[in-house]
């Protein structure tokens, strides 16, 4: 899974001729929703909706939702395990499942565990209706009419495109490194070495490559009399009143349907 998955599956899904602000609110909202509202049912809430938003009504293959989710999802279960272990032992033996020396685990860590992998999933999931289905110039293009300062988004556009410097420089220099033989063992241990002399010599000529790239980058902008903004026509697109709708019924009736538990919890 690379960034390119991720911007070729927004280019290509139907919802990109939707207005950037109406998807921007439905995820907000929903990341809201499964942050502030109980793990159960809220987050359930909030995971069903962005699954049935991005596979059946925005189109994403599964196949790109679970690559895009994976990196993330590995991240969230080492902090749910950190939060599972308890350290320091617990006054109460009994209270607790299972004990060894200073760490501990038991129904009090397995509940807060739980709840934060179930908010970090729904949230992560909230963020992918925006992320699977919007382009950055889109988004970018946005933010100027917001009036964002400018020098925030060139360098965030600036960074966008050097990302993809990046990520071909890598390609090209493995492939080169492959076509030479260069990962290609002669025993475990003179193997294994040979890996790691590959790798740093791919470090290397990735950072001078793409300095070199970036620099060029820099001079064909001042070549074309780049000062502060880099402009591009924004695509006029029209709104829909019917998903604007259906996106206030949806998160208003996810927070009504979880309002008895947040206030049992918040009293």
């Amino acid at each position: 899974m690379t960034i390119t998955s991720l911007d070729d599956a927004a280019w290509d899904s139907p919802w990109r001729s939707r207005p950037v602000g109406e998807k921007v609110a439905l995820s907000l909202g929903l990341v809201a929703t499964a942050l502030c509202t109980p793990a159960w049912p809220g987050t359930l809430f909030v995971s069903t909706v962005a699954v049935v938003a991005i596979l059946l009504l925005a189109r994403i293959r599964p196949k790109v939702l679970w690559q895009a989710i994976s990196a993330p999802l590995v991240f969230l279960l080492l902090g749910g395990v950190s939060v599972l272990v308890s350290v320091g032992g617990s006054p109460d033996p009994t209270a607790v499942w299972w004990q060894g020396g200073p760490f501990s685990i038991g129904p009090a860590s397995t509940r807060q565990a739980a709840n934060l992998i179930a908010h970090g999933v729904a949230g992560t999931l909230a963020l992918m209706v925006l992320a699977l289905t919007t382009p950055m110039v889109d988004l970018l293009t946005w933010m100027r009419r917001l009036h964002v300062p400018d020098p925030l988004l060139e360098i965030a556009s600036l960074t966008y495109r050097l990302i993809f410097v990046l990520l071909d420089t890598v390609v090209a220099s493995h492939q080169a490194q492959r076509a030479r033989l260069g990962d290609s063992p002669s025993g475990p241990w003179h193997g294994l070495r040979r890996r790691w002399e590959n790798t740093a010599a791919l470090m290397g000529s990735v950072g001078i490559r793409a300095w070199s790239r970036a620099n060029r980058l820099s001079d064909g902008l001042v070549n074309r009399g780049f000062e502060s903004a880099l402009l591009t026509l924004s695509v006029q697109r029209a709104g829909s009143w019917r998903f604007r709708v259906i996106t206030v019924l949806v998160i208003a009736g996810s927070w009504a349907a979880c309002w008895p538990i947040a206030g049992r919890l918040w009293r």
